[in-house]
Formats: structure tokens, sequence, C-alpha cells
């Protein structure tokens, strides 16, 4: 049996290499063993401006940055029949437009440069207490760790037994092939994503450079008539022969590679967390490529499971707090994702009543209300605009806690760990939130009950908390009078 490692993280892909870069760069032995290297079929992927911040906080920004992938600009969609809609991401803002096999080598290399150990072997399973059973150039070896990060993706090495749960009404299946322009592509189109919806799915294309598109359609098998008995490169035609804004631009290309298929279909965990293991990124939960947000999403599940490990090494006491608080957030997150999910679907199928279209749109209505204090949410919730209006017309205020709200001790990320610590619990946050808008929820409140002026009211917070912002302040003012954390005195 090799030496216990403190972290075993199982698969290298964006999940596994950031939760390595950070653990090992906090000064943990940590190890990542990756499938032994193969053919593997070209995958790309888009991924967002607002996932730069992730990227920053995992410490691989700088080198996604350097390595000089194609820009990511905006996107062109074709919602059903309707005219084409631009959207153009703000000025100086841009995503990346990656191949995913040369992205994750990328990544791997951050890790393997923080200290992160990075093996090559096939891992068959992983006991109870943290010993990963590992093939190795045709033997077997045994690899113990104090815990276990299964990031594996759709292989699921732990979340396959008996946590993952499967979604069989919305089966998807990708099918790909590389297109390569027989010109450059028009200059608008360059650095754009396309995505367009039919009658019975939708297809998406990526650039990753002036002359190479990646275009996938995207099939429901169960609901969707494919020719049975047909081959792959018929099945791909016949579907693409359905998204007609791509026919202008496909005809001046050439068909340079695939196709080949792969399962897209979305998933959940039961949960994501065991006495000495986290269900990371894909792992844990898959949402709907419809989104764009699959790396994004997969990179912050990364950050926080980092953190919690690190919690539970550093502070052991801390551990089953830790891993409760990573679960309830996977849980939340892939609730907020599949009800954006749903929403897109509700849009691209633009009143197509087709049960590839009927049954995402209608997933919905089993979706719980995320609760979260999302800042972009609530700056055009039309409550939150209402009391910011009602606050600057006032000439005095005289705020006091509402009759709801109460303080509660709960877990939150504070640096590297999870710690415990004080919460302003409503009716509408009941697992509590103690700051929005980089605004202590709990300062600002108690100030506001001392203050009958909001200019006078800012002035005292930015002497107790310095750099608090103007914008961020009326924010979370205006935020606690809607939400019921403040209520106007009689």
């Amino acid at each position: 049996m090799v030496g216990e490692l403190d972290v075993l993280i199982v698969g290298g892909g964006p999940a596994g290499s950031a939760a390595a870069t950070l653990l090992a760069g906090w000064g943990h032995r940590v190890a990542i063993v990756e499938r032994p290297a193969a053919a593997r079929h070209p995958v790309a992927e888009s991924i967002p401006p607002s996932a730069k911040k992730t990227l920053s906080a995992v410490g691989l920004l700088n080198a996604v940055d350097a390595a000089g992938f194609q820009s990511w600009t905006g996107n062109t969609v074709w919602w059903a029949d309707a005219e084409p809609r631009v959207e153009t991401f703000a000025p100086g803002e841009f995503g990346y437009q990656v191949e995913r096999g040369r992205f994750d080598a990328l990544l791997r290399g951050v890790a393997a440069h923080a200290g992160a150990a990075i093996r090559h072997g096939l891992v068959r399973d992983v006991e109870d207490d943290g010993t990963a059973i590992v093939d190795v150039d045709g033997a077997t070896t045994r690899i113990a760790a104090r815990f276990v990060l299964d990031c594996s993706g759709r292989a699921g090495v732990i979340a396959r037994k008996g946590l993952r749960q499967m979604a069989p009404s919305l089966r998807t299946v990708a099918l790909s092939c590389v297109w390569r322009a027989d010109t450059p592509w028009p200059v608008a189109e360059r650095t754009q994503t396309l995505v367009a919806s039919h009658a019975d799915g939708w297809a998406w294309s990526v650039p990753l450079d002036d002359g190479i598109r990646h275009v996938t359609v995207m099939v429901d098998p169960e609901r969707t008539r494919l020719t049975r008995g047909a081959s792959a490169l018929d099945v791909y035609r016949a579907e693409l022969a359905k998204v007609r804004p791509f026919a202008p631009w496909l005809g001046a290309a050439s068909l340079a590679g695939g196709p080949w298929g792969a399962d897209a279909s979305a998933y959940a965990a039961r949960h994501y967390s065991g006495p000495r293991f986290l269900l990371v990124g894909d792992a844990g939960a898959a949402i709907d490529p419809l989104s764009s947000f699959g790396v994004k999403k997969t990179l912050a599940s990364a950050w926080l499971a980092a953190i919690a490990v690190n919690t539970a090494i550093r502070t052991p006491a801390m551990r089953d707090e830790a891993f409760a608080f990573f679960d309830r957030r996977e849980h939340d997150v892939h609730r907020a994702f599949q009800r954006q999910s749903a929403n897109f679907a509700v849009e691209a199928s633009a009143g197509n009543h087709h049960p590839f279209w009927q049954a995402r749109a209608g997933s919905t209505d089993a979706i719980d209300t995320d609760t979260a204090a999302d800042p972009a949410a609530l700056a055009r919730d039309p409550d939150v605009l209402a009391a910011l209006a009602d606050l600057q017309q006032r000439p005095t205020m005289h705020l006091r806690r509402g009759p709801d709200a109460r303080i509660a001790t709960t877990a939150a990320v504070r640096g590297h760990e999870i710690v415990m610590d004080e919460h302003l619990v409503l009716p509408a946050w009941p697992d509590g939130v103690r700051y929005l808008r980089n605004i202590d929820l709990l300062l600002l409140s108690r100030l506001a009950a001392e203050h009958r002026d909001v200019g006078a009211l800012y002035e005292a917070l930015f002497r107790a908390q310095p750099g608090a912002s103007l914008p961020d302040f009326l924010g979370a003012l205006a935020t606690l009078v809607a939400r019921g954390g403040l209520t106007h005195a009689p």
C-alpha cells in the first residue's frame, strides 16, 4: 500500500486540478489519479467571462490567459423560427473557447507545479476507509488517503455506488463533428458561439480558431425519431439538416472529423458527501449543456470542496459541519441551474409542444424556489427596487429589526476554512446570510437602528467596514427592508 496521503483526487479534469492546486498550495499531501492517456475525441466548450473570478480563486486564471485560447465574445441565438439574436458581452469582457483535452492538460500542469502528484491509472474502487484500488501498468495497487475527492465526472467512481440520481425522461445524447471552413469564417462569427433550436432538439457551434468549428447536435433518443440501423454520420446529418440557421455557413465548410457521440444527460446525487469523501463537479451533478456554465459550476464546486477538506484536516472537530455545508451548497447550486435550464427550454421551444421541449420546460415545476441571496437577481427584484426608491424619498428614517429576523450561528466560508459564525436568518433566507454585496448585514442592521439619515448611516458603516461602496451599501440596505430584515418604525 502506498503511504497515506492527505487527499486523493480521482480524476484530473477541471474539478480535480482546481482542488489539487488549492490543497497542495495550502501544504497538504495531494495526488491526482488520472486515467492513462488514450486517444480521445476532441471536445469543444465555451467558458463564460463570469468564470474568471472562479479561475482566479483557484489559482488557474493566469495560466488560462497565457494559453492563447480563442476568445468568446458572445452568442448568436436562433430560438425556433425567431430572428437571430446577437448577445455580445460587455466591452472588454470575454470568455474562452477551449478544446477540453488541451484545457484539462493545462490545468493538471498547474496542479503539478503547485505540488500535487499526478499518477496515471484506473481507479477501480474506493473503500470506506479512503483506500483506492488502482490499476497501474497491469498491476493493482492500493493508495490510502485521509479524504477522497471524486472528481471523475460522468464515470462517478464513488457517485455510482448508489448515490447518483438520473432523470430517465430527460436523456440527451450529443453528436459532434469538426468542420473546417474553406475560407475564414466571417469576422462577426469568429468568436461567437452559435446556438439554434428546432422542433425536437438543438445545436451549438464553438469556434476554436478562424477556420475550425465544432458543431454538436443534441437529441433525446427516447423522444426523437432516429433512423434505426443508420450510421452515426447519417443520423448526424439528418439532425443537422433540421438546424436551418447553420446551413449557409456550413455550405462553405467541409467535414473534418467525426461524428462521435457522448452522453450529455443531466443528473444529480442523493447526497454529495460521506465521512471521508466528497462528490465534486460532474461526479456529483451534471447540468443541461444548454446553460453553457458546466465548467464554471465545476470549478466553483472544486473551490468549496478544497475548503471543506482543508477544514476537516486543520480542524477535525469541524469536519461534519464543513461536509454538510458543502452538501447543502451542491444541492442548492444544482436546483438553481436546473431552474435556469428549464427557463432556457421555455424560451428555446418558443411554444413548440414537441415532447423534447415539453419535458425540459416542464421540469421547473418540481424545483424548489432558490432562497439564496443572489446579488444579481436582487438588483432586478421589484420589491428591492421599490424599497430603495422609498428610502431615497424619505427625509428621515427610523428602522428597527424586523419581527421575523433572528440571529443564528451557522457555517460559513472564512478564508480557506469553514467556520461557525453568526448570520441573519429570515423567512426568505432560512439558511442565514451574513454578507451581501460585501456588506456585513448584522453590522448594518445594528447601525440602522442608531441613525435617522441614510448618509449618516453610510458614514458609520464605512468607519466600521472601510472600503464599503455606496452602491453596495444602498443595495444591501434596500434588500434588508424588502426582505423584512429591517422595518420602518411607526
